[in-house]
């Protein structure tokens, strides 16, 4: 376990040597919205300046993959669900047709909260839970620990990606360009958790 998360933890300094070793680079994080294993990744970036509370509605960036595999943390899952919001009743979702980040008013009929990834109801279920008769998505959001069931009235008819969570990426690039932008490192935050045991 404990080597485990020093591995972790030098993985992370790498990203922050990498990004100081290269001009016109740095370390951004974001969510999955498509992968190309081999080839590329496209995110959305977390614009947040607060700690472990990222708002993902930022730029939608491409990267190209590093070429060597250990500079390649798990492959990403992919979805087009950022954010889920009680509070303002409303979800988040990358829309592909105008290529942008669109916000939703939803009704929440359901917030079972303190829930972490090994709960029963958590544990080998496949979210989302897609119920088209009752007009509800059930979601397991991660960052609030939290099972959600909402009615997003019309959208329920979207594909079932726009309700489901990508991965949480964080990647070290360099030489920002227009299209792609090379990737020297990604880590799978999502997939990557030093704390557990």
């Amino acid at each position: 376990m404990k080597t485990r998360i020093l591995l972790t933890m030098l993985l992370a300094l790498s990203f922050a040597l990498s990004a100081c070793d290269y001009t016109g680079g740095g370390v951004e994080q974001g969510r999955a919205i498509a992968f190309e294993s081999g080839k590329k990744m496209t995110v959305v970036l977390d614009t947040s300046t607060v700690r472990n509370k990222p708002v993902y509605n930022g730029k939608i960036v491409t990267y190209k993959v590093p070429t060597e595999s250990m500079d390649m943390g798990p492959a990403p899952v992919c979805g087009r669900l950022l954010a889920v919001n009680p509070d303002k009743k409303t979800v988040s979702i990358y829309d592909s047709a105008s290529v942008s980040v669109k916000e939703i008013l939803v009704e929440f009929t359901d917030v079972q909260k303190d829930i972490d990834d090994r709960h029963p109801l958590v544990a080998g279920k496949i979210f989302p839970m897609i119920d088209r008769e009752k007009q509800t998505v059930t979601v397991y959001a991660p960052p609030l620990r939290s099972i959600l069931t909402f009615n997003p009235g019309v959208a329920i008819f979207m594909p079932a990606e726009a309700w489901k969570f990508g991965d949480e990426m964080r990647i070290a690039f360099r030489n920002r360009n227009a299209e792609e932008t090379q990737a020297i490192r990604i880590m799978n935050v999502s997939k990557t958790n030093i704390f557990r045991r």
